[in-house]
């Protein structure tokens, strides 16, 4: 009579590991990419809750004001050109955010205008239009 035996054979936990390792190595990518775009997301809240602040400013005041700008972050630096009548705020991408892309678009650079054009120019994928 044979004994039963218990447990896994090598063979099966070395194909369970195979098969593990080929879906993290197909999912990475993908991961990678909602990341990227996640955080181009939050790029684009601050740009806009920051041209709203500017219009706030600008309601009461006779020019914009360059004194309001956001914290920069880890994946974003953020910066203003400003006049009396306009502004153009840009959100640069720094370390891993500057490979990203949304269709073949670079999405490193965003920019919002006082009249609520955004950028780059032509391409609003980034902004996910």
């Amino acid at each position: 009579m044979r004994k039963m035996k218990n447990g896994f054979s090598l063979i099966e936990l070395m194909i369970v590991t195979a098969l593990i390792a080929i879906l993290v190595t197909l999912s990475y990518p993908s991961y990678i990419s909602f990341v990227r775009k996640a955080d181009r997301t939050e790029a684009i809240t601050t740009l806009l809750d920051w041209a709203n602040r500017q219009q706030v400013w600008r309601a009461d005041h006779p020019s914009y004001n360059t004194g309001i700008n956001p914290a920069n972050t880890e994946n974003y630096s953020y910066s203003i050109t400003a006049t009396a009548t306009s502004f153009t705020l840009t959100a640069t991408a720094l370390n891993v955010q500057t490979e990203d892309k949304e269709d073949g678009v670079a999405c490193s650079t965003l920019t919002l205008d006082h009249a609520g054009n955004k950028g780059p120019g032509g391409h609003l994928e980034c902004w996910g239009e």
